[in-house]
């Protein structure tokens, strides 16, 4: 089976669909923003691949909904991970090292990215120095019926001592011989995983200062044959 493969531009379109896609099916998503790249065809390589930790993003938004504009954003990195691909699936899992948070925007307040970061660091938050590590297990994912590389995939998000399941796209495109990308973007309640901090569904008289519930996450995920 061949899959028409794009290296996508992803500043511009990708983005502005990450960042509004609570009003886009995710599905739609991933198959809109490939269309932004100049295309070659590859054909995947099924098989094992380890993650390569300096070539793959992780990405972050997150907003005060009442406030137009108000919409920080940043980055995280990966510490490690293996992925089988076959027709038929993607298996395997990844982890987050949560001490690399960095805060790259924070528009409404210019120059308080490492105070957002060192917050967010924080206990009420993330809580990265009891939990360091954040980790995506898939437990069942399938192959698009129209062999556009694009797979839907649930899996299991572990963070802050909590697990819960999360669905999403991902595309995936064979850059080159041995290495690969698998492209994802989706919003997770954080609430769920027991961060509450700013959370209108469990504080009152917050005003404007309510923090949305869901996270944006935006990965580009590259990765080379297992040797």
């Amino acid at each position: 089976m061949r899959y028409i493969i794009g290296i996508i531009v992803v500043v511009g379109l990708a983005w502005f669909l990450f960042m509004n896609q609570n009003n886009t099916p995710q599905s739609e998503q991933v198959q809109t923003a490939d269309t932004a790249g100049v295309s070659e065809v590859y054909e995947i390589v099924f098989g094992t691949y380890t993650v390569d930790v300096t070539e793959s993003t992780v990405r972050w938004a997150g907003q005060k909904p009442l406030v137009e504009g108000y919409i920080n954003a940043g980055a995280l990195a990966l510490s490690g991970g293996d992925f089988t691909i076959s027709e038929e699936a993607v298996n395997g899992s990844f982890a987050i090292d949560m001490n690399t948070l960095s805060v790259s925007e924070t528009p409404k307040k210019p120059g308080k990215e490492s105070a957002l970061e060192e917050h967010l660091k924080g206990s009420r938050w993330f809580d990265v120095d009891t939990y360091p590590q954040a980790t995506f297990t898939v437990t069942e994912s399938f192959a698009a019926p129209d062999a556009s590389g694009v797979y839907e995939v649930t899996g299991d998000l572990t963070m802050k001592g909590e697990t819960h399941a999360v669905t999403f796209p991902v595309r995936v495109t064979q850059l080159s011989d041995g290495v690969l990308r698998g492209e994802a973007q989706f919003a997770f309640d954080r609430t769920k995983w027991g961060i509450t901090a700013g959370s209108g569904s469990f504080f009152d008289n917050l005003a404007d200062n309510i923090v949305a519930d869901m996270v944006q996450l935006q990965f580009s995920i590259i990765a080379q044959t297992a040797i």
